[in-house]
């Protein structure tokens, strides 16, 4: 079987790879809590994604538009509310973070399950 062309697994590859970074940068902006002047950053791979994937009409196509879709890392440039123009809101960055957490643990899942069931294909065909 070859697994570039699979949708499936290149889309929960991907979604593991901006999870993974969006994780790293919300951890990043807690621990600048205290940080004059840091700004937050956002990660975004989903509207990408997403926006390439509504612009394929193959199989083959949206394979290569996954693998090719980047993870974007922005700067937060809204205005601070403190007066050392840190913009990081802890709260928020908390929840992204508990967010985040919760939807790596699912993405996680999704792969050893579609592992698992092709596990369970070979093994059946052996029989």
């Amino acid at each position: 079987m070859n697994f570039d062309n699979n949708v499936n697994l290149n889309l929960l590859n991907k979604s593991l790879d901006g999870l993974w970074l969006r994780q790293q940068i919300t951890m990043e902006n807690i621990a600048n809590f205290s940080t004059p002047g840091y700004k937050s950053k956002l990660v975004d791979f989903e509207s990408l994604l997403k926006s390439n994937l509504d612009n394929t009409e193959k199989t083959s196509e949206a394979s290569n538009q996954i693998k090719s879709s980047n993870i974007i890392v922005e700067e937060n440039d809204a205005l601070s509310m403190r007066m050392d123009g840190n913009n990081v809101d802890l709260e928020k960055e908390n929840l992204q973070l508990a967010k985040t957490q919760l939807q790596y643990m699912y993405t996680v899942t999704e792969m050893n399950s579609y592992f698992s069931k092709l596990k369970s294909v070979i093994s059946e065909g052996k029989k």
